[in-house]
């Protein structure tokens, strides 16, 4: 297990990734979690048995305190018969140096309620993408904003979607452009992609160009 000690206006945090699922089991959930994936649930000890399994493959970050979890950072792989798992398939096929799979994403990150405003995300962030694994992989994170928790935030969801685009940012994701149409459903929704340093520029190349199934022309073409 790897851990890294930070401290905050309500006292010693300790951020852990690398764990066993038996040490997850033995932590309780903070006040105000309990989403995972674009999946809410009413308790959030079942998000805790999620994290679990998500643990068993070491691209799941936590904060800690008091033997509980404050705020959590997972990576998935994509979803089956979506679009980015035909990306990854592809990117696979095409370049024979790339690991399964190349294409990973940002499933879910949460902070608890009493712990937020304190910039314990942004840490969470960084603390994740510190593993050198990831720089061999290409993560994306879908944005969608049914998904935001705006009321405890007062934000709009304009103002919500900048403060993601910087917390994203500060971890080396980038906006991207894309034609997804789950993504294009509301204006506010965005794509954000973190190229590992060790992804051969040709294959980032080709993923950037895959975000697009339609060409792009000029105004005044069908």
């Amino acid at each position: 297990m790897i851990e890294k000690r930070l401290k905050t206006k309500k006292g010693d945090v300790i951020l852990a990734r690398d764990f066993s699922e038996e040490y997850i089991r033995c932590l309780g959930m903070g006040e105000g979690l309990g989403v995972f994936f674009h999946y809410r649930y009413p308790d959030a000890h079942k998000t805790r048995k999620i994290l679990s399994a998500v643990s068993e493959s070491n691209m799941l970050a936590c904060a800690i305190s008091a033997n509980c979890i404050v705020g959590y950072v997972a990576v998935v792989g994509p979803e089956p018969g979506s679009r980015w798992e035909e990306i990854n398939a592809t990117l696979l096929k095409s370049y024979a140096s790339l690991a399964d799979p190349v294409l990973l994403e940002l499933g879910s990150i949460e902070v608890s309620t009493p712990w937020r405003s304190m910039g314990l995300a942004r840490e969470l962030m960084r603390f994740m993408f510190e593993d050198p694994a990831f720089e061999e992989k290409i993560v994306i994170s879908r944005e969608l904003s049914w998904s935001w928790d705006l009321r405890s935030t007062a934000l709009t969801p304009l103002a919500y979607r900048s403060m993601l685009l910087r917390l994203f940012e500060s971890a080396g994701f980038r906006y991207c452009e894309t034609d997804d149409e789950e993504i294009g459903y509301a204006g506010e929704n965005m794509l954000t992609a973190r190229i590992g340093e060790k992804i051969p520029p040709e294959a980032a190349f080709a993923f950037y160009g895959m975000l697009r199934k339609r060409e792009t022309r000029g105004w005044g073409w069908g």
